[in-house]
């Protein structure tokens, strides 16, 4: 009887350790797919959880910080509008290091643009209400080359946003 006591808390840990490792697996694997549906979850869980990084955007282009932080969520407080002191504006750059489609995950509906290197306007492809939580109010998607990209978000009445950036899809997946 002891024995089958033993052999059956054996095999309830080795189970339990299967579904636990499965756990990990699957969430490593939707940060690794980036599917559509995976990224809103995930912006959703980095907003709410973390991990943060905290980011003070420019008031210029050209003195934006890096607000590139992989799978985080990135607060970024907004200076004052040089041209609207009641309203904040700021810029921030992405790193794009793979030509795919990003998702823009914001707490906040705030005017937001991606400027490409020249500083021009790069075409948001979908912009979309977020109803998964409530902490992600918006996403914007749009097709990046590899390179660097200075975001605006802005004017607006926020002096914080939070911003999530998860690739929209993963082409070519050899996982």
């Amino acid at each position: 009887m002891h024995q089958r006591v033993s052999l059956f808390t054996i095999a309830l840990s080795v189970t339990l350790c299967v579904a636990s490792c499965a756990d990990d697996h699957d969430h490593d694997h939707a940060h690794e797919e980036g599917e559509t549906h995976s990224a809103v979850e995930e912006a959703c869980e980095h907003v709410v959880s973390g991990p943060f990084v905290d980011v003070e955007a420019a008031d210029t282009a050209d003195a934006a910080p890096s607000a590139t932080h992989e799978h985080s969520a990135v607060n970024v407080t907004l200076p004052a509008d040089p041209a609207d002191s009641t309203m904040q504006m700021g810029y921030v750059t992405f790193e794009a290091d793979e030509a795919a489609d990003f998702a823009f995950f914001l707490s906040a509906d705030v005017a937001f643009a991606i400027l490409d290197a020249s500083g021009n306007e790069v075409e948001i492809e979908e912009t979309e209400a977020v109803s998964e939580c409530d902490e992600v109010a918006v996403e914007h998607v749009a097709e990046l080359e590899i390179g660097t990209y200075t975001l605006l978000l802005g004017p607006t009445t926020e002096t914080l946003v939070s911003l999530v950036v998860e690739e929209a899809n993963h082409e070519g997946d050899d996982h």
